[in-house]
């Protein structure tokens, strides 16, 4: 499983210090040094000054930049050789360069800049005002940005402590509720004879609740595991997982006298627990989804892109009303009452979550009345065709 690691905020005596943008001036002239620095000190930044590549390249393992200015011509290694090598740095990816020259006019030299990945390639002598207004950009997208990365790093903190949370009290629920269902089944069975029908339809209450709290467990387990453990990829033969999750759903299939066809489905390289959720999910509300005045109809597909397969599952159900498409994928979301599509509000959430963890997407297009089809794209885990 890929992971992107996010910066996490500094705190402590050093924070305001490390969170305060940092300009590095690199030329080969003191004097331009200090004109430029003079133009540049009333920006909230610090400025650092460099007199060779050397220089900057040692300033550059030892601090994290927002802006760079680069001059051209310099002796013994030039601007472009000492972009080149600041770059390697994983430090200076994505932090802006602005190529500053006195005698490099010509084209070639401002494609060279841009090749290597410059922002600007500006000449002497520099418009104090212009220069100053062009590092005030770079200087806002750099607060802006870290302002983002510290926001991303607490809401990633918020939600593995709710995911940790939600697995372990689904975790440590499973056994007691586990236990009153049986209990209340063993209560059923030996002893329904002996019971009043008020306490026939009080243990039926019991019975019902328990397996509904059972899976509203199972199904946050799922969900709090999904993005905690990594993806598992093998070859995955998607006709044999539709064929066991149809067994699943063979009662129901059965008393609804539902009708569920499927073409081609290919063997690929996917998460074989990714492709069962999905086909759970998908078909089980695929079937629940019916007003009774109908044969239940589900058509699942698949179709080969260029670079992901695309999956379609398709019924003649109730369908989805266009106001709810920001609700659909919200986990606890339910767009029904429980006693008539029961649920948990978790399914489709789940889905989402674990195949946009995997590269892909899910959306639906629906109608009321007339049905809906849920896609979703699992990208392809080898050379594209041509």
């Amino acid at each position: 499983m890929t992971s992107t690691m996010l910066r996490q905020p500094v705190t402590g005596p050093d924070a305001l210090a490390e969170n305060v943008p940092k300009i590095l001036l690199v030329d080969d002239r003191w004097e331009n040094l200090l004109a430029t620095e003079k133009v540049l000190r009333p920006l909230p930044a610090r400025i650092f000054k460099a007199s060779s590549g050397n220089e900057a390249l040692s300033l550059v393992l030892r601090h994290r930049f927002a802006i760079v200015l680069l001059d051209v011509q310099m002796p013994e290694m030039d601007g472009f050789e000492t972009a080149m090598l600041m770059q390697e740095h994983e430090g200076m990816a994505g932090v802006p360069i602005i190529f500053v020259t006195a005698i490099s006019k010509e084209e070639k030299y401002a494609s060279r800049a841009a090749e290597i990945g410059a922002v600007d390639y500006i000449f002497k002598p520099i418009n104090p005002d212009i220069l100053k207004s062009k590092v005030a950009v770079y200087i806002d997208l750099y607060l802006q940005r870290e302002q983002i990365l510290r926001l991303n790093a607490v809401l990633s903190q918020s939600n593995e402590e709710l995911e940790r949370f939600a697995y372990i009290c689904s975790h440590d629920m499973q056994e007691p509720v586990r236990m009153m269902n049986a209990f209340a089944g063993l209560l059923a069975e030996h002893a329904a004879e002996k019971l009043d029908d008020g306490s026939r339809r009080y243990l039926n209450f019991i019975l019902d609740n328990a397996r509904r709290m059972q899976k509203m467990i199972n199904d946050i387990l799922t969900f709090s595991r999904v993005g905690r453990e990594d993806i598992i990829v093998e070859t995955v033969d998607c006709e044999a997982v539709l064929a066991e999750v149809l067994s699943e759903f063979e009662d129901q299939i059965r008393e609804t006298d539902a009708q569920v066809t499927y073409g081609h489905l290919p063997r690929l390289e996917a998460s074989s627990t990714l492709v069962r959720i999905l086909f759970q999910n998908l078909i089980g509300n695929a079937l629940k989804y019916q007003d009774g005045n109908r044969r239940p109809e589900v058509e699942i597909a698949a179709v080969r892109q260029r670079h992901a397969w695309r999956f379609a599952v398709k019924d003649n159900g109730i369908g989805i009303d266009e106001t709810f498409r920001s609700r659909i994928f919200t986990i606890f979301q339910r767009l029904h009452r429980k006693e008539d599509y029961p649920g948990t509000g978790i399914g489709l959430s789940t889905c989402r979550k674990f195949i946009q963890l995997y590269g892909g997407e899910i959306d639906f297009v629906s109608a009321p009345g007339e049905g809906t089809t849920f896609q979703f794209t699992l990208p392809v885990k080898e050379a594209p065709l041509p």
